[in-house]
């Protein structure tokens, strides 16, 4: 018998309550109001999950908690994606500056990819705040307002 955390993609569940609802927001502004819409048909005080596995999630997440309908406990970032995630950071400025200075390095092997691999990794590490807008991974752990 494995843990579900240990599946591929599954390793946010570490960082998540046990009875949350879990909602993928999907492409588009009709996902962003799909998942919104989700979050609504839930009881006050529910936990949730939402997550997304696109660049650019973390404008997404910030649309479906203006909305007023979730109280966002934290949001997570997973590098250098949901599914395959390494290494998930909370999304705050001193956090995620710490793991990309020491947890975060280029893919090993000699190819013509490792230098800009390099040069991508040295920018997040100078520029830690647009890693959040970047990145292919984004969980918000919450509950329903």
């Amino acid at each position: 018998m494995t843990a579900g955390w240990a599946a591929p993609g599954q390793r946010w569940r570490l960082l998540a309550p046990d009875d949350a609802v879990v909602i993928e927001v999907t492409p588009g502004p009709r996902g962003v109001r799909r998942a919104t819409a989700c979050v609504r048909d839930l009881h006050q005080g529910v936990p949730v999950v939402l997550l997304d596995s696109r660049p650019g999630a973390k404008l997404r997440a910030r649309r479906v908690a203006a909305t007023g309908v979730i109280t966002v406990d934290r949001q997570y970032l997973a590098l250098p994606s949901l599914r395959n995630a390494v290494v998930v950071t909370e999304d705050t400025l001193d956090t995620l500056s710490w793991a990309l200075r020491s947890l975060v390095t280029p893919p090993p092997g000699v190819t013509w990819a490792h230098s800009l691999a390099d040069v991508g990794v040295r920018l997040l590490r100078r520029l830690p705040a647009v890693t959040g807008w970047l990145t292919a991974g984004w969980i918000t752990v919450g509950r329903r307002a």
